[in-house]
């Protein structure tokens, strides 16, 4: 019996390059398009381009002057379109930026005569002044298109709203939210760059931790509302005796406070820490349907860095901790410095 062929299926052949190269082949492949664009078409035709862009985009020459623009870009500058063609673009560079821009133009000149193909430049964060005078930072990338007419295709990216929102989640990531002072993350935070400084400078530094006096007793007595009222009405009187440029207030957890006072000595932080406590006695709650006879008080401690007795902050944030429950220990409403 003679046994018939088998036919065999040919399989399609494997590629040795796994999904990750290939896709990173074809971002890079991508990625090479706007060049490959902006290298083989006329200068005429990237003008015409750019005008349809929603990013700011201007075209200089190989000397620096503004060849071509679009309207997102004289809005950005504040200045008419047709006023930008022909103005030097370094003229809206802060000095900081000029020379090293101007380096880099003529780098890219040398090099594209050299070789003959583009150069691409990644983005990076640079002040532009505008024509009103104001300031902007853009993240700016530069690509540098050899051919018989040289061109330079700046793309600006405006950084403004992104940093108004970035400043403003910084606030609030630093910001107790009931007392509008600063949380006990940020005063740990500022404690430690505010010591590097001082104690490098051979300054003087100090702590002032605020705890207010039965205050338990005052919640259970009037509620939590009052009780937050409470704590608002002395974090309004430290922010007033403390403002920024002095030092940082915080709440440093639950009925306490604290303060960190750069260049304060022991005698300077107790000046505060007593136009504070003044402050706190003087409180009232009329306004909150409570009667006039009712008070509060606060017992405070204080801790200063001056002559290296300190080997950490945390240690003098310790001997102010040690400080005011001594201040409790002695009858409250009392300010207590460590010895």
């Amino acid at each position: 019996m003679t046994n018939s062929p088998k036919l065999v299926r040919q399989q399609p052949a494997l590629s040795i390059v796994d999904d990750a190269a290939l896709a990173a082949t074809q971002h890079a492949k991508a990625a090479e398009l706007p060049l490959n664009f902006f290298e083989h078409s006329s200068l005429e035709t990237i003008e015409l381009f750019i005008q349809h862009l929603t990013e700011p985009v201007i075209l200089v020459n190989a000397n620096g002057f503004i060849r071509s623009c679009n309207q997102r870009s004289a809005e950005l500058l504040d200045c008419p379109q047709a006023s930008l063609k022909g103005q030097d673009w370094r003229n809206f560079l802060t000095e900081h930026h000029q020379a090293r821009y101007d380096n880099l133009l003529s780098h890219d000149v040398q090099l594209g005569t050299n070789c003959g193909h583009p150069v691409q430049h990644p983005a990076q964060e640079t002040t532009l002044i505008c024509a009103s005078g104001k300031a902007k930072d853009v993240e700016l990338s530069i690509s540098y298109i050899p051919s018989h007419e040289p061109v330079f295709v700046m793309v600006m990216h405006d950084l403004t709203h992104h940093k108004a929102e970035n400043q403003k989640l910084r606030k609030l990531a630093a910001t107790d939210s009931l007392t509008q002072l600063a949380n006990r993350r940020y005063f740990d935070e500022m404690l430690q760059q505010h010591w590097d400084e001082c104690t490098a400078k051979l300054r003087p530094i100090s702590v002032v931790i605020i705890d207010v006096d039965y205050f338990k007793v005052f919640n259970d007595q009037f509620g939590h509302i009052q009780g937050d009222e409470c704590l608002r009405k002395i974090a309004k009187v430290i922010a007033t005796i403390v403002p920024i440029e002095i030092g940082l207030a915080a709440r440093y957890g639950g009925e306490e406070f604290a303060l960190i006072l750069p260049n304060h000595n022991a005698k300077m932080a107790l000046t505060i820490a007593q136009k504070i406590q003044q402050g706190i006695n003087n409180i009232r709650f009329t306004d909150q349907g409570l009667r006039d006879y009712v008070s509060i008080s606060a017992s405070q401690g204080i801790a200063s860095e001056v002559n290296g007795q300190f080997r950490t902050s945390l240690a003098m944030v310790c001997a102010a901790d040690t400080a005011l429950y001594r201040a409790k220990a002695d009858g409250r409403d009392r300010i207590n410095t460590s010895l």
